[in-house]
């Protein structure tokens, strides 16, 4: 009986925990080199997508592009999504697939960092 037990609260840790996994923010930094040539085309599509996706995802929490002033053809973006499955759908999108196709001969590099941050209850204002 008593295995029986521990195994069904077992279960319950786990079913809850899983739940809660899935339900966590996602947060990573894109970092990106682009083609000096393509830069005001890359930039233009950038914020094509942002908008879009700010506007049509609910979660899509963020999405915030910074230019480096010493080298502006590197950029960081800031991204923060309501849940991996919000990610997920986000690459799906066809905003985000255009985005994605139309730039690939603009990147140089691109580095993706899952971040944990600090206090994941603030929220950008």
């Amino acid at each position: 009986m008593n295995k029986i037990l521990i195994g069904t609260f077992i279960g319950m840790l786990t079913c809850a925990f899983s739940a809660g996994a899935e339900e966590a923010q996602m947060t990573r930094l894109s970092k990106i080199t682009v083609d000096a040539d393509h830069l005001p085309a890359y930039r233009a599509a950038l914020a094509e997508e942002v908008r879009a996706s700010m506007a049509l995802e609910p979660g899509v929490l963020s999405l915030y592009a910074v230019f480096d002033k010493e080298e502006p053809t590197r950029l960081t973006i800031l991204e923060i999504y309501a849940s991996r499955q919000a990610y997920e759908q986000h690459v799906k999108s066809s905003h985000f697939l255009k985005y994605k196709n139309g730039t690939l001969h603009m990147v140089k590099s691109l580095e993706l960092v899952d971040v944990d941050p600090l206090l994941p209850e603030l929220k950008i204002k």
